[in-house]
């Protein structure tokens, strides 16, 4: 008897032991905060009506994506998004464009390729690409596409620090998009041609 309760004492320490070292780091959510235009947006006066972005499947998560080496992705562990990138994109372009009408002759379609930590080395660099196309909604056509891509230096080596460095990337990209929106929509569109049938005879 005395042997057994030395041994379950034994092994109730053990267990101590390891609940005591082997603590679950915390989870960490972080807000995507695009730095603004230093200039005030002109108005546009709901020219364009902006649709919900997309995003490639594996961005498309609260998880934020990093890269030690060229090809190969992964998600941090316990950091995360507080919401999709995507949306906290759309929502930002959104602001930046100001509200749309439903006579608004373009459509604004973007879809989020990328968004990473490539860690590759200390302290890494955050990178974004941004396909953007804009319609015309009269005829449903294709007038201009472009894809955006920027990169900022994260401010550690972790995912903190890459959360900073994608905040300058996405607010850069888009002060680009939104300049570039502008200058494809400062001609108004060609109005639609009806074709007429001639009468017999």
């Amino acid at each position: 008897m005395n042997m057994r309760t030395l041994v379950a004492s034994m092994l109730a320490a053990s267990l101590m032991g390891c609940v005591s070292t082997g603590e679950r780091q915390a989870h960490r959510y972080y807000v995507l905060e695009p730095r603004a235009a230093s200039a005030p947006a002109a108005p546009r006066d709901g020219k364009v009506a902006v649709l919900a972005t997309t995003a490639a499947a594996f961005y498309e998560t609260q998880d934020i994506v990093f890269s030690r080496a060229p090809g190969v992705r992964g998600y941090y562990q316990f950091n995360h998004w507080t919401e999709r990138p995507n949306r906290a994109i759309h929502d930002e372009l959104a602001r930046r464009i100001g509200p749309a009408n439903p006579d608004s002759p373009y459509l604004l379609a973007t879809h989020l390729s990328e968004i990473y930590h490539d860690a590759a080395d200390s302290p890494g660099r955050s990178r974004v690409t941004v396909v953007a196309q804009l319609i015309e909604r009269a005829r449903g056509t294709v007038v201009a596409q472009k894809t955006f891509s920027r990169e900022a230096p994260a401010t550690s080596y972790d995912a903190a620090g890459a959360v900073r460095g994608c905040d300058d990337a996405v607010g850069r990209l888009l002060d680009e998009l939104v300049e570039w929106i502008d200058e494809e929509t400062a001609v108004p569109p060609t109005p639609r041609r009806t074709s007429r049938s001639r009468a017999p005879g």
